[in-house]
């Protein structure tokens, strides 16, 4: 075999120009790098008996496809590398890295599933598909439930190409998103020896998964478990303490970033503040343990309803607000309105009694707007949730100059 891939690698470098001999080397650990050798080799059917006749082999169309797709492959592999290196962000990082491994090992969908330390069960933290998020929300699965909880349990990767017929296999997942489950790669996710989650590939559009189809996966998995642990010290370094939404100097960040990126690529942007009603009011009449309490069920609340690409933060006291990306007003009305309606019908228990609270909010959205800056595109949304004020509360008004006539 050494015979081969040293005439591999000569050869090679000469006819496509190092590509395959710099992927390799450049990203692949040992293994990987060899499978992927093996993978345009065998394909196109090197033995020692040919080897002399590689420059028509080199012409062939199966040695051609097979040496193009894996380069394509290695070329999506360092794409994952450069998100990974390029940003903290934990969901958007992760959500990437799902659509490249689509793209990658050519499937319908994949996920990534983590270990809830509370409950001691996996959970879905990410998907590839944003419909089956809310789906899945509440399902777990325990130790050794399923391919995912099998390949927890005993930290071996595994590959299943008839999912069915498989006793391994649970359906729940599919019964819950609706859909049908044919064949899946998962891979744990370890960091510094311990598994915390693992990562799946599902349904691969054409033939089976193979050998090589897992070596990428495992790869992957190994700079996703970085990723997720990064982003996790990201995350609590920006985090509010109490509500575990984003601070008031990450919304600033993360909202000078978004306003560039409408500006350059003409895409639109919205953002809210909401403000508790009355607020000062129900600390004096139930003490601050209960505007706590409150506190907290609103935070609930807008996480729980907010989208994937939503940025909720705690901009101050009993102030909150989202970054709604990419989001047009009539798309942000649909959010901000859902999440105040939750509020109004939501009951708190408290030392035998119930209590109730609303909010008020107040929109700027882009390209309706044409603030000229970013301080200019907060005061416009601020001036909304006054006017929501001061008009009753409990409403949502959207920024426009009749409203500071």
């Amino acid at each position: 075999m050494q015979k081969i891939f040293n005439f591999f690698d000569i050869p090679f470098n000469l006819y496509y120009n190092n590509m395959i001999n710099f992927y390799c080397k450049k990203i692949m650990p040992k293994k990987a790098k060899i499978s992927a050798k093996k993978n345009i080799l065998g394909k196109a059917s090197i033995t020692e008996d040919n080897i002399l006749n590689f420059p028509k082999m080199k012409n062939s169309e199966n040695f051609k496809k097979s040496s193009e797709d894996t380069i394509r492959k290695l070329k999506l592999v360092i794409e994952i590398n450069s998100y990974i290196t390029k940003s903290l962000e934990g969901e958007e990082v992760q959500k990437r890295i799902l659509q490249q491994v689509k793209r990658l090992l050519q499937c319908q969908s994949s996920s990534v599933l983590l270990v809830d330390k509370e409950t001691n069960r996996l959970r879905f933290a990410y998907l590839s598909k944003d419909e089956e998020g809310k789906q899945l929300m509440d399902l777990n699965l325990k130790l050794g439930e399923g391919i995912a909880g099998t390949v927890w349990s005993n930290g071996n990767p595994m590959i299943i190409n008839d999912a069915k017929n498989d006793p391994r296999f649970t359906d729940k997942v599919d019964k819950k998103s609706n859909t049908q489950t044919s064949s899946l790669i998962a891979v744990p996710l370890t960091y510094k020896g311990e598994i915390i989650g693992v990562i799946e590939a599902i349904n691969k559009s054409d033939g089976d998964f193979d050998s090589f189809d897992q070596e990428m996966l495992q790869y992957i998995s190994t700079q996703s478990a970085i990723a997720i642990k990064n982003a996790e010290l990201y995350d609590m370094a920006n985090r509010d303490g109490m509500t575990k939404l984003f601070s008031n100097k990450y919304f600033r960040e993360r909202l000078r970033e978004e306003w560039s990126r409408s500006n350059r690529y003409k895409h639109p942007l919205s953002i809210v503040i909401f403000d508790i009603d009355n607020f000062r009011t129900f600390n004096n009449t139930y003490g601050h343990q209960a505007g706590d309490r409150v506190i907290m069920e609103l935070s609930k609340i807008i996480l729980l309803n907010s989208r994937s690409i939503d940025i909720p933060c705690r901009y101050g006291g009993e102030e909150f607000t989202i970054i709604l990306p990419e989001t047009t007003k009539k798309e942000a009305l649909i959010v901000v309105e859902r999440i105040r309606q939750k509020v109004e019908q939501v009951n708190i228990e408290y030392n035998n009694s119930f209590l109730n609270f609303t909010v008020s909010g107040g929109l700027a959205a882009i390209p309706d707007l044409a603030p000229k800056n970013v301080e200019e595109f907060i005061e416009m949304a601020d001036k909304a949730l006054y006017y929501s004020k001061k008009n009753g509360r409990n409403q949502v008004t959207c920024f426009n100059t009749d409203i500071i006539q």
